[in-house]
Formats: C-alpha cells, sequence, structure tokens
C-alpha cells in the first residue's frame, strides 16, 4: 500500500547536509501514527516499523510526498532487523515503478528501545539498498507521554577546503554521522482530517433501509355513504420524518479510544507500582526476619561463650 499527499511541505536542512529536504506533514504525520500504534502493540516497547520514503530529487532539494510500508517479519525479535526474506521483498517493492514520476528518495523506520541514532544494522540497509547520495533514512523514536521524535541521516558530501593536515581529520565524503542525527525535531499530532474516518463510520453505520409505506386505504378507511369521497390527506405529522445522517462520530469514537488507551495505561502503571511497593515490603519484611534470626543467634553464642567460661571457673577453683 503505497501513500501520498500533496500538502504544503516543511523544509529541514542542516549545515552538514549538502541539500535540503522537504516533506509532507501529513505523511510524517501518517508515519508517526502507524509507528505509535506498533508501539502500544506489544508490552514493553512494542515493535519496531519501517519503510521506503517516495518522492523526488531535483536541484539539491529531496521531496518526501509519500511512503510504502515494508512488511517485517520480525524473525529475531521486535528490532526492524531484516530477514533475508524481508530483503527480499524490500528489493521487490523498491523494483516496482507504480506511481509514475515518483522513486524512492529514501526509507524510514522507528527505534522503540533506544535512542534515535543509526546502527550498523541500519547502515548496512542503507548502503544496500539505497546506495545514491542523496537518499536520506528518517529515524523515529515513539515515546508514552512525550511528542515522537524524529531525525534524518544522510551522506555527507566533501567540503571544499585545501589540501591541509586539518583535512586528514574530517570524515571521508559519503560517510554518514551515526551517533546522532544534525536535527532532532518533534512530530506534533496533526488534526484529523474530515475524510479520516468516513470509511470507518461508513462502515459501522450503515444507512437504514426504508420502511414501506401502508396503504392509504388501510389507514383512512373510505365512508362508502359519501360517493365522491376520496382519501384523506396525510398529515404532516403522519409523515416519516428522514433520520438524521451520522455526522462527527469518527472523531468522537477517536477521542473515546484514545481516552481508553490513556485509561489503560495508567492502570497498568499503577498497577505496576502496587507491585513494586508490595515486593519491596516483603523483601523489607524478610530483611528483617533474618536480622532477628542473626541477632538471636549471636545473643545465644554469647550465653554459651559465657556458661563455658563459668564452668571453667568453677573447675579451676575445685582443682586449688
Amino acid at each position: 500500500m503505497e501513500r501520498s499527499e500533496d500538502s504544503p511541505l516543511v523544509s529541514w536542512s542542516a549545515p552538514q547536509c549538502w541539500f535540503t529536504i522537504e516533506y509532507s506533514p501529513r505523511v510524517l504525520d501518517d508515519i508517526r501514527l502507524a509507528v505509535v500504534d506498533a508501539f502500544f502493540s506489544v508490552p514493553r516497547g512494542g515493535v519496531e516499523i519501517g519503510g521506503i520514503l517516495l518522492g523526488d530529487f531535483q536541484k539539491k532539494r529531496l521531496r518526501i510526498t509519500g511512503y510504502a510500508p515494508v512488511e517485517c517479519e520480525h524473525a529475531f525479535g521486535p528490532s526492524f532487523t531484516l530477514s533475508d526474506h524481508d530483503q527480499e521483498r524490500l528489493a521487490e517493492l523498491l523494483g516496482r515503478r507504480s506511481l509514475p514520476g515518483r522513486q524512492a528518495v529514501g526509507w524510514y523506520h522507528s527505534h522503540t528501545r533506544s535512542e534515535i541514532f543509526f546502527s550498523d544494522a541500519d547502515l548496512e540497509i542503507h548502503r544496500r539498498f539505497f546506495p545514491e547520495p542523496w537518499q536520506t533514512a528518517l529515524v523515529l523514536r515513539p515515546h508514552t507521554f512525550q511528542p515522537t521524535r524524529a531525525g534524518f541521516f544522510f551522506r555527507e558530501a566533501a567540503p571544499s577546503l585545501p589540501p591541509s593536515p586539518l583535512s586528514l581529520l574530517l570524515p571521508p565524503p559519503g560517510s554518514i554521522r551515526g551517533e546522532a542525527s544534525y536535527g532532532e525535531f518533534a512530530l506534533q499530532p496533526l488534526p484529523l482530517r474530515p475524510g479520516d474516518m468516513g470509511e470507518a463510520v461508513a462502515d459501522a453505520a450503515p444507512a437504514p433501509e426504508p420502511r414501506r409505506k401502508a396503504a392509504v386505504s388501510d389507514a383512512v378507511p373510505q365512508n362508502p355513504l359519501s360517493p365522491g369521497s376520496g382519501p384523506a390527506p396525510e398529515s404532516p405529522a403522519s409523515a416519516e420524518s428522514p433520520r438524521p445522517e451520522t455526522q462527527g462520530k469518527g472523531p468522537r469514537r477517536r477521542r473515546k479510544v484514545l481516552l481508553a488507551i490513556g485509561a489503560c495505561l495508567a492502570a497498568v502503571f499503577l498497577a505496576y507500582g502496587a507491585l513494586d511497593i508490595v515486593w519491596l515490603q516483603a523483601d523489607l519484611k524478610a530483611q528483617t526476619e533474618r536480622a532477628k534470626r542473626a541477632e538471636k543467634s549471636l545473643a545465644d553464642a554469647r550465653n554459651e561463650l559465657k556458661i563455658e567460661r563459668e564452668k571453667s571457673a568453677a573447675r579451676a577453683d575445685t582443682g586449688k
């Protein structure tokens, strides 16, 4: 499934980046939602996901206007580590040309148990499947109570400096700084669009079938003594009023779901805190009991030693 947006683009740049990155806020917000959903799908960090960034690159301007998720079977755990089968599907997805004028400008993936950085496994994927010097990578870090943070990683260009011993200390051209992104930024949630929940509302509340109107002759009997009498006109009160269409049900339902998720998370954290208190109390009680037993054992040993000394003194007096 490929998603694209034509919304106004937001520009990102860094002094170390030799080109400008422009991205659609709606595209990154869709990616953020998918990352957060995967983050809460499994306890203790969720699963990491990834995909391809779509757009174009012209005149030192890289534009991100779409994305395509990449399925990961997570054969090595919850992290986004691609197996051989996953890499085959990624190569197949990169070989498609379903959207004219669109190309893979990079890729994205999430880190749910570490900070924003470019690991050796990430670097291997980038070198193998995204070898162009302008192709970039986006790493997202979701959080439970804070906005999702993101950072771009790119190949740095060779600095235009005259040959000198200082140039030996600079990174080689085409290298990627993996310790951290040059400019992390927060992805604030965007307001819902009117059509985001339209399909869900249509599926959840189908249009009711029109009720069959009763025949006029059944509802109002005619008077046989009045030869010219016809059926009485249907009163406005008896006319069936149309049911108003459901409006605004999608955003309200989404807010209810988010509130329910927040309440569940709060309950989980409270339960964890209560368990920690119980464990600490049990541990403290066990340590107190061990200390009492040790103190009693020491007192018994002192009494036995005192008795032995008294017996020795008594035997010595008897010998004299």
